[in-house]
């Protein structure tokens, strides 16, 4: 089957979009000439205004309401895909492609990360097999979308975002993240901007923040821990956020969209894991992208294959990796 005009899917956060473009890499790989077009969430859309990516447009696909559902029909209309792919399905867009589907008789193929209740006619290679994310993505467009008999391998297709380059020494502390239990001490990135700041007096040490109510939140406590003698609160549009990140030396921080971004924008990343294990949601080489991580940690796998705490008393998955252990870790890079 040859494919003119494919509508790629991923209605998630911003990390996972980031994940996608390897995705979308392979399939330019198998379509070369094909159309690709890639459906997120409409707040995510700017991150990709200013840069390239291995598709031909990005739209937003926002279901929240029937308004939405109006909105994005119209678009499906005007687009007219040969073909639907959703990466890790969501409950809504699958009523909404499912049904625009049949009305249409455009084929429609999805994969759920986990869970193996939907069932695709062609099944999906390892479907509910815990995996890096990425590789999870590939398996799916490979079951759905490849007639090659070769598995593409994630460490292969790592998402690359093209910005204006103008390298700079700085360093970017990721401090925030999805939920507390993923959160590096915010204490101790004060403390490693500190050493930092003392050890390299030229290096200019960034803390990118949205001014959403948590972010703002968490600038207040940073400014309390007295942040801004050795590090600098920004404010980052993401319409210039992939131009920012990848225009630095290095990240630092927890596992979150900044570290997505700025390993698909060329920079090297360490991360601090706590509750979730890296080998699902790093999917990158670990020499390239070296993380901290505690193992085994019963408490972790108590009722999954990963904690699923929003708030923790203890947090010793991540408040045993000390400010200076950590510094002894990226110094080489600070230095290079």
């Amino acid at each position: 089957m040859t494919y003119r005009t494919i509508l790629v899917v991923k209605n998630r956060a911003m990390g996972d979009s980031i994940m996608g473009l390897s995705a979308l890499q392979y399939i330019r790989e198998l379509y070369p000439e094909a159309k690709i077009i890639y459906a997120i969430p409409s707040w995510i859309t700017p991150l990709y205004k200013n840069v390239d990516i291995e598709c031909d447009q990005v739209i937003s696909c926002d279901l929240k309401n029937a308004k939405d559902w109006v909105a994005l029909f119209k678009k499906m209309r005007a687009l007219k895909p040969d073909v639907i792919f959703e990466m890790h399905l969501a409950g809504r867009t699958f009523k909404f492609f499912n049904t625009y589907s049949k009305l249409f008789r455009t084929p429609y193929f999805f994969h759920d990360h986990h869970s193996k209740k939907y069932h695709v006619p062609n099944g999906i290679l390892d479907q509910g097999v815990i995996k890096p994310v990425i590789q999870r993505d590939l398996d799916g467009v490979y079951s759905c979308l490849s007639k090659k008999e070769e598995i593409p391998n994630f460490l292969n297709y790592t998402p690359i975002i093209s910005a204006e380059k103008a390298k700079k020494k700085r360093l970017v502390l990721g401090v925030v993240a999805t939920r507390a239990t993923k959160m590096w001490p915010l204490d101790y990135y004060v403390e490693l901007a500190k050493i930092c700041s003392k050890s390299f007096p030229n290096l200019s040490i960034k803390i990118p923040l949205s001014k959403s109510e948590g972010d703002l939140e968490i600038k207040e406590r940073l400014e309390e821990l007295n942040i801004n003698d050795y590090a600098e609160i920004v404010h980052i549009p993401l319409s210039q956020l992939p131009r920012f990140i990848g225009n630095s030396k290095l990240y630092v921080g927890n596992d979150t969209g900044l570290k997505h971004l700025a390993i698909a924008t060329g920079v090297k990343s360490y991360t601090l894991f706590g509750p979730e294990p890296p080998n699902e949601w790093h999917p990158y080489d670990e020499k390239a992208h070296p993380y901290f991580y505690k193992d085994p940690l019963e408490c972790r796998t108590r009722t999954a294959h990963y904690c699923g705490l929003s708030n923790c008393s203890s947090m010793i998955c991540l408040n045993e990796f000390m400010p200076r252990d950590v510094f002894a870790r990226i110094e080489k890079d600070l230095n290079d």
